[in-house]
């Protein structure tokens, strides 16, 4: 399904990805892993079509990340949510469930399985550092998306929300769909993914 060649990002002059290369294949989960400051949550922007490379190749489906049939079927759960702050959290769930086209019972059951039930009436801007987390990952996967790119999808989490994600995982890993998942502890996704991509830190030998 991902087919990424050689791919370099900067910023500035820093490439924040050097030559990265990897291949990932419909269904499979895999987790991206690396020290600080090697491009993990760019890797998963440019997936998102929301960075462009600056060389090398980058394609979801034979596509590449931004073509809107890439989009309709790709899921971001980002770090943190972008999320609208002067809507209540019910508010954010209709207006997600309109611009996916699914019922807004969709989207509540699943934020009440996350603990959202008693937030509904709530700013989004008032909510907790969790609850935000919580809200996005709901939003961002409303429309049950075939790839599903999460960053960190763990950090913030109680410990029920994080039995209700893990469990997510474990649904969508055994339907089929393709995961790519940023986190810093190997323990967290034990039993969620098949393998490790890892990237590095530019180093001054690489100069």
């Amino acid at each position: 399904m991902i087919d990424i060649e050689d791919l370099v990002v900067r910023r500035g002059t820093t490439e924040v990805l050097s030559g990265f290369s990897a291949r990932v294949a419909p269904g499979e989960s895999v987790r991206v892993a690396g020290p600080n400051g090697s491009g993990k949550s760019t890797l998963l922007r440019v997936l998102a079509g929301l960075t462009a490379p600056d060389s090398g190749r980058v394609t979801i489906g034979g596509r590449p990340p931004a073509d809107p049939a890439v989009r309709s079927v790709r899921g971001y759960v980002q770090e943190p949510p972008p999320l609208y702050e002067h809507l209540t959290t019910g508010e954010q769930m209709e207006f997600t469930a309109g611009v996916w086209g699914v019922r807004p019972q969709e989207i509540r059951e699943r934020a009440d399985a996350l603990g959202l039930a008693e937030r509904l009436d709530v700013l989004v801007g008032d909510l907790s550092l969790g609850q935000r987390k919580k809200l996005g990952h709901v939003c961002a996967t409303a429309h049950e998306p075939r790839l599903i790119l999460l960053d960190e999808p763990f950090n913030g989490l109680d410990a029920a929300a994080e039995d209700a994600v893990r469990a997510d995982l474990a649904r969508w890993r055994s339907d089929g769909r393709t995961l790519v998942i940023v986190s810093h502890s190997d323990a967290s996704v034990a039993g969620l993914v098949d393998r490790t991509l890892m990237t590095r830190a530019r180093t001054e030998t690489d100069a």
